[in-house]
Formats: C-alpha cells, structure tokens, sequence
C-alpha cells in the first residue's frame, strides 16, 4: 500500500511540475524572453557562448508545419536581434539530436512531449503560435507577467486538483481490496 500511495505522490508531483515548466509558444512570449535575456549567453547544455549574445536551442521536425512556422519567425527575429544565436536541431530523422534533445528536456525537467520546443535561459516554449492577442487588446489590468503568473498558478491549480483525484480513486480502492480480503 505504501509503495502504491508514494508512486500516487510522485505522479502527482509529476503532473504539477509539468503544468508549471512549460509554457504555450506563442511568438509575443517568445520574443519578450529574448528581448529581457539576462546572462543568456549560457546555453541549455552549459555551453557559454561570447558576453553579450544570446543563446536559443530550437529542436524541430522535418515536415511539421509548427515548426515551419516557428523557423520564419526566428529567421526575423535573427534581423531584429542581431545578438541572437540560434541553434536548431531536426529530431524526426536525426537520432544524436533525438537523444541529445531528451537530455535538455530533462535538464530542464520537462517532458519531451513534441516539437517544435525552445529553450532560452530558463525558459521553456512548446509548439508555437502566432500572437493569441494583439497587444492593445491584452487588458491594463494586468501586466504580461501576472497573466503568464495567473495562467501558470491556473494549470498548477488544475494539476493538483487532478493530484487529488488520483489520490481519492486509489484510497477507495485500496479501501475495497482490503474489505475483499477480510470477507
């Protein structure tokens, strides 16, 4: 039972820590990572790069259209941040970049779930989208961080919920098997 119970909580955490990793590849989030960069000179694998540049891994697939749409872009960011080193890695047909792709995932504590995926400092963007919201429209309310805040506090919320739930089906049935075993 307590074997059972500690792989509930580890699932758990599991689940959590995924939710609060990640984060929806949207070009505006992208973009404002690259551009509040600091000491990103620091690639995700330890790697340092020159003072002053900017290190992004960007692992993608031959023949998927996100990633496509994803590489356009970077290509125009490259023009805007002349400081920006992109480095891509294809993983559908290339297994070193597959396996090597897995280890930043797991550096990062992350599942690699899909492409395309992007790490810059200690941000993680997975798939990718153009804007979701012009910029006017995004409400005086709330600044970008404390909606990305409230987004990530949100899928936390939902992971735990989902936590507990597991947690509840496995008691009950943990309950039934012992009331089984004493009829």
């Amino acid at each position: 039972m307590r074997k059972m119970f500690l792989f509930f909580v580890f699932l758990s955490l599991l689940i959590s820590s995924i939710a609060y990793a990640q984060e929806i590849g949207y070009s505006n989030k992208i973009e404002e990572a690259i551009s509040n960069c600091t000491n990103c000179n620091l690639c995700p694998d330890g790697k340092e790069i020159e003072k002053g540049k900017i290190c992004f891994y960007f692992f993608w697939g031959q023949g998927c259209p996100h990633c496509a749409k994803e590489k356009v872009f970077l290509e125009e960011l490259k023009q805007k941040y002349s400081n920006l080193e992109i480095r891509d890695f294809e993983i559908y047909y290339n297994s070193e970049n597959a396996k090597f792709w897995r280890e930043i995932c797991a550096k990062y504590n992350v599942q690699p779930i899909g492409v395309p995926m992007s790490f810059i400092g200690d941000k993680v963007f997975i798939g990718f989208a153009e804007n979701p919201i012009p910029e006017t429209e995004i409400s005086q309310t709330f600044t970008k961080t404390e909606t990305s805040n409230i987004t990530s506090q949100i899928f936390l919320l939902i992971a735990a919920i989902l936590a507990f739930v597991f947690l509840a089906i496995f008691l009950i049935f943990v309950k039934k098997v012992r009331i089984k075993v004493k009829i």
